[in-house]
Order: structure tokens, then C-alpha cells, then sequence
């Protein structure tokens, strides 16, 4: 059987820009069994694939698989998918692992309604200050930085105080395979997804700045823009800066922006997304 198969860069108006995420169709009356979605993401190897399924005229069914695993949320996937599941329509809810989700169509491009996911204050311990100064210390004045946890992501957030935006952008890890190893040991010891550095951002046109990273396949890689993360850093400049709506670049290869609004206990997370693939899969 043949599926509709697409590749959508999210959070950019630039094909090849944003993170990539690919999109199976499912039809209304076929089924297919989550072995097979994951059969599916790991030969496509994209850092994540949505599979959605029509429930009704505007509600889809939607889950993710990175290469590897299920994963239980994903931003960047969800704004990939409605993407495309806004062509005939300009709201939509998808029922995901993490209850139902928004999306529409609005002047910021699709508007993605999460619940708010507020971090923990964290005294750092030594493994989690050692991980920061992995990062750090190869610069001449590390800034100050603060510590926190949060469980629905399970990353570790780490905001660095008073850092120009270039600066930012250079925050770097060790490459040789002994330094390596031991920053990956350290962070699997953590059992976390990933590390999340953000700062104030220096720039007029811009609040927060991000780089995030995580684990795979014993290397340390970078995650080019994580709308998950997002739901986490709205309300911790709303805690920290007083800010409510915030313009959110993340500084990856790629790069990506999103806009964001903190209001009550829900985050609305927009951005823009390209189609750079379509096809089939035969399954």
C-alpha cells in the first residue's frame, strides 16, 4: 500500500532551513501498526516523523518517531504536520500522546496551542555544572548561568546571564572522542532528553535565544529548532524578564524562529514551515 509522504521544514521560511520533519498520511480506513511507523522513521532518518490519521473532517490522530524510538512530544513535527493538514482547512485539532492540540492558520504563519510547562530552580550538582562548563569554558569570560529542570521534557535548562548574540552562537563541545565520551556519560547519567542553553538576546528584533542538544547514538548532536523546549522558555522569561510575548531565535546550523505567547497556563507557539519533499512510501 502506498501512503502520502512529505518533508516539511518548520520554523522557517527558508527550504532547508528550520528542522526538517517528515509526514505520513495515514487514510481514514487503513491501519497501521506502530512497528511499521517505526520501521518508516528509521529508514527515512529525519530527526522526527509525525504520523497522522483523519478521525474527522478537522480532528487527526498524531504520533511521533525519531529513527529510533516513539517519542512522546515534539514541536517541530506538529507545526510540520499541520503544515500540511491545513491545506484544505484553517483550524485543526490533533490528538497526540500529550492530550489535544490547536493549530491554525494566522498572520504568524500556524499557531500551535501547547499547555505551559513552567521549569524547577535547580541548585546545580557537580555533574550538571560540569556538563555547563563543557560548553563554557573554552570561552574568555563565561557568563553566569542558572539552573533548571523540567520534567514534561525532561532537558536541562541552563540560562546564561548577559551574552552578546555572537557570542551565543559560538557556545561549542568538545569534539575528540575522549572529551566526548565523557560529556556523553555525563549527560546519560542525568537520564535527561537533552541540554537547553538560552539567553536574553542582545538584539532589538529579538527576546530569547537558544541552542539545544542532546544524545544519539553516543555522539552528542545539536537539534536544529525544538518547539518542545519553547513551552519551557515562555514561561521562564515570563518568570525572569516580565515578558509575556517573545520573539524566540534559535541559533543552529539552520536557525529558526518562533513567536511566542505566554497566556494563563497555555503557550501558543507560531511559526512558518516550507514543503521541500512529497511522494510515497510503499509499505
Amino acid at each position: 500500500m502506498k501512503y502520502e509522504f512529505y518533508v516539511v521544514d518548520a520554523f522557517t521560511t527558508n527550504r532547508f532551513g528550520g528542522n526538517p520533519a517528515g509526514v505520513v498520511i495515514i487514510p481514514h480506513d487503513a491501519t497501521m501498526s506502530e512497528a511499521t511507523m517505526q520501521s518508516i522513521a528509521n529508514e527515512v532518518n529525519l530527526p522526527m516523523t509525525s504520523f497522522v490519521q483523519a478521525a474527522d473532517s478537522n480532528t487527526f490522530t498524531l504520533l511521533w518517531f525519531n529513527p529510533t524510538a516513539k517519542a512522546t512530544f515534539c514541536g517541530h513535527a506538529t507545526l510540520a504536520a499541520a503544515h500540511i493538514l491545513l491545506t484544505n482547512s484553517t483550524e485543526i485539532t490533533l490528538l497526540s500522546p500529550i492530550g489535544e492540540l490547536e493549530a491554525k492558520r494566522t498572520s504568524k504563519g500556524i499557531t500551535l496551542k501547547f499547555a505551559s510547562n513552567p521549569p524547577h530552580r535547580l541548585e546545580p550538582s557537580a555533574q550538571q555544572q560540569s556538563i555547563a562548563n563543557e560548553f563554557l569554558g573554552q570561552m574568555p569570560n563565561p557568563p553566569s548561568t542558572q539552573f533548571f529542570y523540567e520534567p514534561t521534557t525532561n532537558d536541562l535548562f541552563i540560562l546564561l546571564d548577559s551574552i552578546d548574540d555572537s557570542e551565543f552562537a559560538r557556545l561549542s563541545f568538545p569534539s575528540a572522542p575522549e572529551n566526548m565520551a565523557g560529556l556523553v556519560g555525563r549527560m546519560e547519567s542525568l537520564g535527561i532528553r537533552g541540554v537547553v542553553f538560552v539567553a536574553q538576546s542582545q538584539q532589538a528584533n529579538r527576546d530569547s535565544i537558544s541552542r539545544v542538544f542532546n544524545v544519539r547514538d553516543k555522539l552528542v548532536v545539536e537539534d536544529q529548532v525544538t518547539g518542545s523546549a519553547h513551552t519551557v522558555i515562555a514561561p521562564l522569561f515570563y518568570e525572569i524578564f516580565g515578558k509575556s510575548a517573545i520573539h524566540a531565535h534559535q541559533c543552529s546550523q539552520r536557525q529558526g524562529q518562533l513567536y511566542l505567547e505566554l497566556v494563563g497556563d497555555q503557550v501558543y507557539i507560531s511559526g512558518n514551515a516550507v514543503l521541500a519533499i512529497q511522494g510515497n512510501i510503499s509499505v
